[in-house]
C-alpha cells in the first residue's frame, strides 16, 4: 500500500521548490535541474558521504552538511553555490586529483583536443584523459568542469598498480580509482555478490578482492553493475576500450531471458558497440546481467550469422537471392500437407513472428504438428498441470510483489543466473526482514542470504513439500482449511506420512524439516518461487507441483512459476487460438524417427535428430547450426536487435522492443519471411507490411492479448488478461518412493538443467571466450572429493556414460556439488557431437525428460 506523499516547500538558491518528504537535498536539486557536484552518489545506493563534494550551506545549521545524506525539512533554506562552498570544493577536488592523473583535466588547452587524438588511448597505462576509454563520459571530468578547477597545488602521486586484465569482459585499472565506493556498494548492497571490497586502509586503501583473487574466484557474476557505476575509467569494458565513441544510441528490450530488461544500445555507423541497462527501465531499473550487458555485440556480429538465403543443390548449400529461395521453399512444401508436415516455434521470437508461423501451419500447411522447447519450463509445466486438474491459476504478478513477502520459499532454480532481477527483489525483501528458505541439491550464492538451506537429495522434492504440509496442518488452526474441498482426504493422507522415513529419503534431518515448516507456518505473506528443476526435470513433476499447490493453498501463498526464454509466456498464450496443443521435442524426435513427419519448417531450435531427418527441412534462423547445415533451405533471420515486435516477460507484462540496427547482410525479420512465403501461397491472408498490422489478428484469435496498439506499450503498463477457471481444492499426493538410483556400474547421479546461455542457435560460450570462462556449456561439475577419487583435474575432458549412450564433457571442480552428484546443463537444439542428449536417448528411441540419471565417469581418451 503506497502512502500518500507529504508535500513541503524548501528554498534552494532563492528558488521556492515543492517537494516530497523523505528526499535528500541532492535528490531535490537534481529533480529541479540544480547541479550539485558529487562523485560517490549513484541511483539506487544509500548515501555514502565519501567524496564530500556535495556540501551545502543550510540556514540555522553549523558546518557544511553533505547534500546526499541531508533530508529536506519544511521551510529549509539551502545555498549550493556560495564563494566559500566553491573554494572548499576545489580544495577537496585537488586532494582527490593528487592521486589521479590530472594533466588533461586541468589543461588550459583541452578544448582544442580534437576527436582523432582519442586513438592514442591504445596504451597499457592511462596518464591523461585523451588516453582514457572513459574520455567524454567521465563524471570526474564533469565535476572538474563544474567546479572550475584549473590547478592542483598538491604533489601528484601515481600509485603504479598493475592493470588487471585476467578476468572476462572488463579491465580494472585502480590507478584511476578515486575510492568513491560505488562499485563496492553496488556489488554488495544491490547485487548481493560481495565479490569486491575495500582492501587496506589510509593511503594504501584500494578496491580489490580477498587475497587478491581473480573476480571469477571471488564469485563475480559479471553483471557489469560495477562498470556502469564507476565514475572514472578505473573499470572499463574491454570490447570497446579502444574504439572511438559511438554516435547513436537506441533503446530496446533484451531478448535473452524472460526478465525483459530495457537496454540502451550504443552504435556507430550501424556497428553495435555495447549495451547498458536503462536507468528508467520499467523492469530492471538500471540493472542487468552478463548476457544483456556483454553479449549483444557478439550476437549481432557473430561469425556464425547467416547472412544470405541458402538452398541445397546436390550435397551443398549455395547462396541465392531471396526470390529464388522463397520459390524453392514454396515448390517443395507443396508436395507435403497435413499430418506429414511440422512447424517448430521459438520462444525467442516475438508474438507477431510466432503468430504468423502458427497461422502458416494452420492455413497453409494444414497441420496441427506444432513443436517447441517448452516442456522444460516451470511455467509451462505448472500451466499444463493446473489445467489438467482444473485448478485456478493467476500467473500475472509484478516483480516488486515478491519484495512484500515476509517468507520466501525458493525451489528448483538458481535465481542469480536464471532470473537476476527477481533475485535482486528477493535480496531487497531479505534486507527488509523477510526470511528466505532455499531448497536445492546444490550450494549457491542464495544460501548466503537464507535463514535455512535445505540441500535435499535430487528427486525428493515432493516428500519434502508433503512433510511441510503435514507439520503445518498439525500445528495450526485447521478450521479454515476444513472448509476447503478435499481437506478430509488430504488430512488423512498426511497422517500416513512417516517423518523419519521422509528424513531418510530427502537426506534432511527432522529438525531441519520442522524448522522449515515453522518458518513457513509463521509467515503472513508467503511467496513460493519455483523453477524447472522442481517442475519438469524430475521423475514425477506433476506430483511435485501438486504437493506445492497443497502447501500454497494451506498458507494462501503466492505461487510464482518462473518462465525462461524472452517470449515463452507470449508464445504459449498464442496456443489459446490454435486448434491443438503445442507438442514437445520428444514427440518431434519420435515423429521424425518413424518417418511420420516428412517436411519440417524449423524457426526454433531442433534437438538431436541423429542420422534421421525429414525429406524436406527448412531452417529459419539467425545463426548457423548443425541442423541448418543439414537443411534443404536456410533462410537468414534478423535478431531482435534488427527488428521490432512484442515480448511477454515472466510477469505477463507486454513490452515492445525496437530496432537498434539495420539487418546484417540479407537477413530479414521472421514475420517478413513467413509473410513473403505465405503471400505467394495464400495472397489474401498474408498481406502484412509491418509488425503492428498483425496485432488486430492476434487479439482476435488469442483472448489473453488485450486489444491495443503496440505503440501504447511505451506509455503504460499492459499485462496479459487473466482468465483463471477451476476450483480451489486439496489433492491427495501420490508421490512414489524411488528405489536406489545409482548402482555399482553407474555410481554417480547426473543432474541436468536447461541453460539460458543461448540465443536461438547461438551458444554464448561457443561464441565468446569470456563467457566460456564463467559458464561453459560443456562443463560437468564434480565435487572435489569425487575429482580426487577419479584423479581428474579441472579443465580435463571426461566421458560420461549411461545405459543409453555417451558424451564428452569438461570437468569443472566445484564445492557447490555434493559428493556422488554430477551437475551439467543442456541447451535446446544442442546437436553437437558431444550432446548431452546422447546420455538420455539412442538414435531410435524417444527423447526422455532430463531427470536425474545414473552414469559413470571416466577420463577421456
Amino acid at each position: 500500500i503506497q502512502k500518500k506523499s507529504q508535500k513541503m516547500k524548501i528554498h534552494i538558491d532563492g528558488r521556492i521548490i515543492k517537494t516530497d518528504k523523505h528526499k535528500t537535498i541532492l535528490e531535490v536539486a537534481r529533480d529541479n535541474d540544480i547541479f550539485i557536484p558529487s562523485l560517490c552518489d549513484f541511483p539506487g545506493l544509500e548515501p555514502f558521504t565519501g567524496c564530500r563534494l556535495c556540501i551545502v550551506e543550510v540556514s540555522g545549521r553549523k558546518g557544511f552538511p553533505p547534500a546526499c545524506s541531508t533530508y529536506v525539512e519544511e521551510g529549509m533554506e539551502v545555498k549550493t553555490k556560495t564563494i566559500r562552498l566553491q573554494r572548499m570544493r576545489r580544495q577537496i577536488l585537488e586532494l582527490i586529483l593528487s592521486e589521479h592523473p590530472n594533466a588533461c583535466l586541468i589543461c588550459r588547452e583541452k578544448e582544442n583536443c580534437d576527436e582523432f587524438k582519442s586513438t592514442i588511448r591504445k596504451v597499457g597505462e592511462v596518464t591523461g584523459c585523451v588516453l582514457c576509454p572513459n574520455n567524454g563520459r567521465c563524471d570526474l571530468q564533469d565535476v572538474v568542469e563544474a567546479v572550475k578547477l584549473d590547478t592542483v597545488r598538491f604533489p601528484s602521486v601515481y600509485r603504479d598498480f598493475e592493470v588487471k586484465k585476467g578476468d572476462p569482459f572488463f579491465d580494472r585499472n585502480y590507478n584511476l580509482c578515486i575510492l568513491c565506493g560505488r562499485c563496492v556498494r553496488i556489488c554488495q548492497d544491490i547485487r548481493g555478490a560481495a565479490a569486491i571490497s575495500f582492501v587496506f586502509r589510509g593511503t594504501k586503501a584500494i578496491v580489490g578482492t580477498m587475497w587478491d583473487r581473480s573476480l571469477i574466484e571471488a564469485g563475480c557474476q559479471f553483471c557489469g553493475a560495477c562498470v556502469d557505476a564507476c565514475p572514472t575509467g578505473a573499470l572499463s569494458e574491454r570490447a570497446i576500450k579502444y574504439d572511438i565513441a559511438p554516435d547513436a544510441q537506441g533503446e530496446t528490450v533484451c531478448g535473452f531471458c524472460s526478465m525483459g530488461c530495457t537496454l540502451e544500445v550504443d552504435s556507430r555507423q550501424e556497428k553495435l558497440f555495447s549495451s547498458q541497462p536503462a536507468q528508467l527501465g520499467p523492469v530492471n531499473h538500471g540493472q542487468g546481467c552478463v548476457r544483456g550487458r556483454f553479449m549483444i555485440r557478439d550476437v549481432f556480429s557473430s561469425s556464425r550469422r547467416i547472412l544470405n538465403p541458402l538452398i541445397r543443390k546436390g550435397k551443398h548449400l549455395e547462396e541465392v537471392e531471396w526470390e529464388d529461395a522463397v520459390d524453392f521453399v514454396i515448390q517443395s512444401l507443396k508436395k507435403f500437407r497435413g499430418k506429414k508436415t511440422g512447424m517448430v516455434l521459438s520462444p525467442h521470437l516475438s508474438c507477431e513472428d510466432n503468430y504468423l508461423l502458427l497461422k502458416f501451419a494452420r492455413e497453409v500447411l494444414k497441420t496441427r504438428n506444432v513443436f517447441g522447447a517448452f516442456d522444460d519450463s516451470a511455467f509451462s509445466a505448472y500451466r499444463k498441470m493446473a489445467r489438467k486438474q482444473n485448478l485456478p491459476t493467476y500467473f500475472n504478478y509484478r516483480i516488486e510483489d515478491i519484495g512484500q513477502a515476509d517468507v520466501i520459499f525458493l525451489l528448483g532454480e538458481e535465481l542469480p543466473n536464471s532470473h537476476p532481477l527477481i533475485w535482486l527483489e528477493v535480496l531487497k525483501a531479505v534486507r527488509n526482514g523477510a526470511k528466505l528458505i532455499v531448497a536445492s541439491p546444490f550450494d549457491s550464492l542464495m544460501n548466503r542470504y537464507a535463514v535455512l538451506s535445505l540441500m535435499h537429495k535430487p528427486g525428493t522434492e515432493a516428500f519434502l513439500l508433503n512433510f511441510l504440509s503435514k507439520d503445518i496442518y498439525e500445528n495450526t488452526d485447521s478450521e479454515k482449511l476444513l472448509r476447503i474441498k478435499g481437506s478430509d482426504s488430504f488430512r488423512n493422507s498426511l497422517k500416513r506420512l512417516n517423518s523419519s522415513q521422509i528424513s531418510k529419503l530427502t537426506g534432511l534431518t527432522e529438525d531441519m524439516l520442522k524448522r522449515a515448516a515453522k518458518i513457513v507456518a509463521e509467515g503472513e505473506r508467503c511467496a513460493l518461487l519455483f523453477g524447472s528443476r522442481l517442475a519438469a526435470l524430475t521423475p514425477e513433476p506433476d506430483q511435485n507441483l501438486l504437493s506445492l499447490w497443497n502447501l500454497a493453498l494451506q498458507k494462501n501463498a503466492q505461487l510464482v512459476p518462473l518462465s525462461q526464454e524472452s517470449n515463452l509466456r507470449g508464445t504459449l498464450e498464442l496456443s489459446e487460438g490454435y486448434p491443438g496443443e503445442f507438442l514437445g521435442m520428444s514427440t518431434l524426435i519420435r515423429a521424425v524417427s518413424s518417418g511420420s513427419i516428412k517436411a519440417l519448417y524449423a524457426a526454433g531450435p531442433v534437438p538431436l535428430l541423429g542420422k534421421k531427418k525429414p525429406e524436406f527441412m527448412v531452417v529459419q534462423d539467425s545463426h548457423l547450426s548443425k541442423t541448418a547445415e543439414r537443411a534443404d533451405a536456410v533462410l537468414p533471420a534478423a535478431t531482435f536487435l534488427e527488428t521490432e515486435g512484442v515480448f511477454v516477460n515472466t510477469e505477463g507484462r507486454l513490452q515492445k522492443f525496437n530496432m537498434v540496427a539495420s539487418p546484417q547482410g540479407m537477413s530479414k525479420p521472421d514475420w517478413w519471411i513467413i509473410s513473403e512465403i505465405g503471400r505467394k501461397m495464400r495472397p489474401s491472408d498474408f498481406s502484412y507490411r509491418k509488425p503492428s498490422g498483425i496485432w488486430g489478428d492476434i487479439s482476435r484469435s488469442a483472448a489473453g492479448f488485450p486489444k491495443i496498439s503496440p505503440a501504447s506499450l511505451n506509455k503504460k503498463e499492459i499485462f496479459l488478461k487473466e482468465r483463471s477457471k477451476g476450483e480451489k481444492r486439496f489433492i491427495v499426493p501420490k508421490a512414489k518412493q524411488m528405489g536406489e538410483q545409482t548402482s555399482k556400474k553407474y555410481p554417480y547421479l547426473l543432474c541436468c538443467e536447461p541453460s539460458l546461455d543461448y540465443y536461438r542457435n547461438m551458444i554464448f560460450s561457443e561464441g565468446n571466450r569470456g563467457f566460456r570462462e564463467i559458464r561453459d556449456s560443456r562443463w560437468v561439475m564434480v565435487s572435489p572429493e569425487d575429482a580426487e577419487k577419479l584423479r581428474v583435474k579441472g579443465g580435463e575432458e571426461v566421458v560420461l556414460e549411461s545405459a543409453e549412450g555417451k558424451c564428452r564433457r569438461i570437468v569443472k571442480i566445484s564445492t557447490a556439488v555434493p559428493e556422488g552428484i554430477l551437475r551439467a546443463s543442456f541447451l535446446p537444439g544442442d546437436d553437437t557431437d558431444d550432446s548431452m542428449a546422447r546420455l538420455y536417448t539412442s538414435s531410435t528411441e524417444a527423447f526422455r525428460l532430463w531427470t536425474p540419471l545414473p552414469v559413470k565417469i571416466k577420463r577421456g581418451q
